[in-house]
């Protein structure tokens, strides 16, 4: 795996930091602010409470059963707290899908702009990631054309991410696509 360039990005702009540059760092997306009181205090109440100790794998049972009610309640969605898994961020829940589901020789789809750790991932799980370029003009929607023409045999998996999302959700290719617009 190459590093990764955002942290190498966050490094610099806290080398010049040190130097005395003004920068505004846009890599990490890292806040620029303190953790607010209230948080900051609930979570030591936590540890004082004793809260210090791994969770169950798929996250602690009364967080996977909110979520499952929020889901129901704000979504529609009924998902039992069981299919629900609670990770770190985003990227660990995409990173760990896509070693689950890529194998050697797979290719991954990913439109560009699309998040520099996307490709890095797809190489990690032996797959190889297939970029789609997109545009400002085209206000960055991947169009059923540039999909149906991107798509192989090989074709495991497509990384759909912001800003860009697709010009329709009714692809002619007869490749099954299960997506939300």
């Amino acid at each position: 795996m190459q590093p990764s360039a955002t942290l190498a990005m966050t490094q610099a702009a806290k080398d010049r930091i040190r130097l005395g540059y003004p920068v505004i760092g846009l890599s990490a997306g890292e806040p620029d602010f303190d953790t607010p009181a209230e948080i900051s205090e609930a979570g030591i109440q936590a540890i004082r409470d004793g809260h210090t100790h791994y969770t169950n794998n798929l996250g602690l049972p009364e967080l996977r059963e909110a979520l499952a009610a929020k889901l129901e309640k704000d979504n529609g969605l009924h998902y039992d707290p069981n299919q629900i898994i609670c990770s770190n961020g985003a990227k660990q829940s995409i990173a760990q899908a896509v070693t689950v589901l890529c194998r050697e020789g797979d290719e991954v789809l990913i439109p560009a702009p699309y998040w520099v750790s996307y490709p890095e991932m797809v190489r990690f799980a032996g797959a190889d990631p297939v970029a789609i370029p997109t545009t400002v003009e085209s206000d960055y929607l991947l169009t059923a054309d540039q999909l149906e023409g991107a798509i192989t045999p090989r074709t495991r998996l497509l990384i759909l991410c912001s800003p860009s999302r697709l010009a329709a959700c009714t692809p002619r290719s007869s490749w099954a696509i299960s997506l939300r617009c």
